[in-house]
């Protein structure tokens, strides 16, 4: 018997594209979680030009009381299919992972649903997670032991902590449903997990627990696992651009020109138009012109 709208507490929502060499894995680390209430599985998959659609129905074929699954007969892009999939999620809290990532505790779950049940105050909570490179089968730990305390349970995350370094992984986060206004996908062109996650945070606190209950899969079809230096430039520069002329705030601020400082000295090597504008977007939004003349000067000895 499938469960009804009121009795779900948890929808996991993950969207997935091409990640037939990574599904099986997710799916079965969502099925795996021990709970003492129900969760729905929301799997949202984007016309795959691999086996990814096979899996899908499968697992929602072997599963019917637990999968939710939406697909598409064209490919509708990363926005609109994570957009529908938050849409369908009929729970109070939404855990969210892609289909190339996964966890490796059974409680993860339990354990965030605890401590957002029992702390109103907060709209979203992380935990850690590890870096594992398929090409290399190198694992890393991630950036949140530079926060962490030794022995403690976890530490709160604000805006100013969330921008000042990337401790945060979208397979690791579980929010209030209601935190989240979904009308931010149609806002936006780009709306990716660090838009998300300020928007979150504009909400409530954020707490980081230190357990370890994931993998992040590194890989070079992730969408940013895996790729060089101009290809992250060409990806994020339009991203960052957006995020902070919409919002005119500090973090988005300091995101956008920790940025453009990064694909001044990347263009600098490639493309030394790109990287003049670069340099003279971010003497426009900061006004100080030793930076401006530091990054003409940089450009042009670059070889």
């Amino acid at each position: 018997m499938s469960t009804t709208h009121s009795e779900i507490l948890v929808s996991i929502v993950c969207v997935t594209y091409n990640h037939e060499l990574y599904l099986r894995q997710a799916l079965d680390s969502f099925l795996m979680q021990k709970t003492s209430f129900a969760y729905e599985i929301v799997l949202a998959e984007d016309c795959s030009t691999d086996g990814t659609r096979k899996i899908c129905e499968e697992y929602a074929a072997n599963y019917p009381e637990k999968i939710h699954y939406i697909y598409h007969d064209h490919n509708v892009g990363y926005n609109e299919n994570e957009y529908e999939a938050m849409c369908a999620a009929k729970g109070k809290y939404i855990a969210y992972c892609e289909g190339d990532d996964y966890w490796t505790i059974p409680d993860k779950l339990q354990r965030q649903i605890d401590f957002l049940e029992n702390h109103p105050e907060y709209s979203v909570c992380w935990h850690r997670c590890k870096h594992h490179n398929v090409e290399t089968g190198e694992n890393k730990n991630d950036a949140c032991g530079a926060i962490l305390p030794d022995g403690a349970e976890g530490v709160d995350i604000d805006l100013e902590t969330y921008f000042a370094g990337w401790y945060t992984q979208p397979l690791t986060m579980m929010f209030r449903t209601n935190a989240l206004d979904l009308r931010l996908y149609h806002n936006y062109k780009y709306f990716r997990d660090m838009q998300q996650m300020y928007h979150l945070l504009k909400r409530g606190k954020g707490y980081l627990f230190a357990f370890d209950g994931g993998i992040r899969n590194v890989h070079r079809g992730g969408m940013a696992s895996s790729i060089t230096t101009k290809q992250y430039c060409d990806i994020s520069l339009p991203i960052d651009r957006e995020f902070f002329w919409k919002n005119l705030d500090k973090g988005p601020r300091k995101n956008y020109m920790e940025t453009l400082d990064t694909c001044v000295k990347v263009y600098a090597q490639c493309n030394k138009w790109k990287a003049f504008y670069c340099a003279l977007v971010r003497f426009i939004i900061s006004g100080h012109p030793h930076s401006l003349w530091r990054n003409f000067k940089l450009i042009v000895t670059a070889k």
